[in-house]
Parts: C-alpha cells; sequence; structure tokens
C-alpha cells in the first residue's frame, strides 16, 4: 500500500510534534551549584522476586565536593514483618554533565527493626556492599531546582534500576563578599 502526499504530511507533522514535546521536557544544563543542599528523594520503590524494598534517602551536598546521607530502608515480604534498617553515608560527589557520581567513603550501619540483626552484622554487610561497590552514578532525567528525578546508571541489581524522585528541603548559598569568604548559609526550604 502507498500513502499519499496527505499521510506523508500528517507523519511529518506527527513528527515534529512529537520532537518539539521531547524537547519541552529536556531539562536544560545543570551546574553543580545547582545541586547544593539537603535533598529527599523517595519513597523509591524497587520490586525483587518475593520481596519489596522501599527507601527514603536525605542527602547533603556541599559546595567542597562532598555529601553526608542517611538512608531508611523497609524490606517487605509476603506473611513476614517488615525490616526497617537505617544508615548514614558520607563521601564525595561531582557532576559529569546530567550524571551524579557519588563516591561512599563512609557507610555505618545505624540499626535494625529485628533485634537478631545486630550492629556488627549490620556493618560488616555495609562492608561487604561498599568494598564490592563505592561509586555510584544517576542520570538526571528532570530538574527544576526544587524538584529532580533521575534514575541509576550501572546499578548493581536490575531491581534497583528504578527512577526516583526528590526534593529539595533545604538549600545553600555562598555568602556576600562582605561576611566572610567561603561561608555557607542554609535557607530552610521546607
Amino acid at each position: 500500500m502507498r500513502l499519499g502526499a496527505n499521510m506523508h504530511w500528517k507523519i511529518a507533522v506527527a513528527t515534529l510534534f512529537l520532537a518539539a514535546g521531547s524537547a519541552a521536557a529536556t531539562t536544560p544544563p545543570i551546574n553543580p551549584a545547582d545541586l547544593l543542599g539537603t535533598w529527599r528523594c523517595g519513597p523509591t520503590v524497587m520490586q525483587g522476586p518475593g520481596f519489596t524494598v522501599t527507601v527514603i534517602d536525605e542527602t547533603t551536598k556541599l559546595p567542597n565536593g562532598t555529601f553526608t546521607g542517611r538512608t531508611r530502608s523497609v524490606i517487605s515480604a509476603p506473611g513476614k514483618a517488615p525490616l526497617t534498617l537505617q544508615d548514614r553515608s558520607s563521601g564525595t560527589w561531582e557532576l559529569v554533565g546530567d550524571v551524579v557520581r557519588s563516591r561512599i567513603n563512609h557507610l555505618e550501619f545505624l540499626s535494625s527493626s529485628d533485634p537478631s540483626v545486630t550492629k556488627e552484622a549490620g556493618q560488616k554487610a555495609q562492608d561487604e556492599q561498599l568494598a564490592e561497590k563505592s561509586v555510584y552514578e544517576s542520570r538526571i532525567l528532570e530538574f527544576n531546582g526544587t524538584h529532580s528525578r533521575s534514575i541509576p546508571v550501572n546499578s548493581m541489581y536490575k531491581e534497583a534500576a528504578v527512577e526516583s524522585t526528590c526534593e529539595r528541603i533545604q538549600q545553600f548559598i555562598q555568602a556576600e563578599p562582605a561576611s566572610r569568604v567561603g561561608t555557607i548559609q542554609a535557607l530552610d526550604t521546607a
């Protein structure tokens, strides 16, 4: 079947509209300073075979390229009580194009809702994971200054390759030159 000139024109117009829609959804270039402050991400839900992991993460990115974070993970499985784990991390971060690269230098297991998971056992599991992988990358899909959407790059587990949404809960700005050089002021945006 041969397409008529009218059909070719409709396809061309539809293609232009789709391309224009894609361009409008594209995030403008992001500078590292745009990411400074404290961000709350999640809940991010990951589905595994017979379990679900829900993660809420709060991370503070500082101008000197360091970060601190705190994560709460809830692991749920049918017929079992949910298991809640908490940890704290710190390290360095950088923005490479539209990818945030984080290197975890320290990972501390804080707690488990299951008393049989001791602090020592939890820390051992964290140390083993950190030895296996300490650099994590996440591609920013959308960013407007106060909210972002991202997805992991080269995730260790296919179940973890899910989109995450984040909200800035505190913003940092450089102090005016009249004050101490390099001083950071926090603005609460919550």
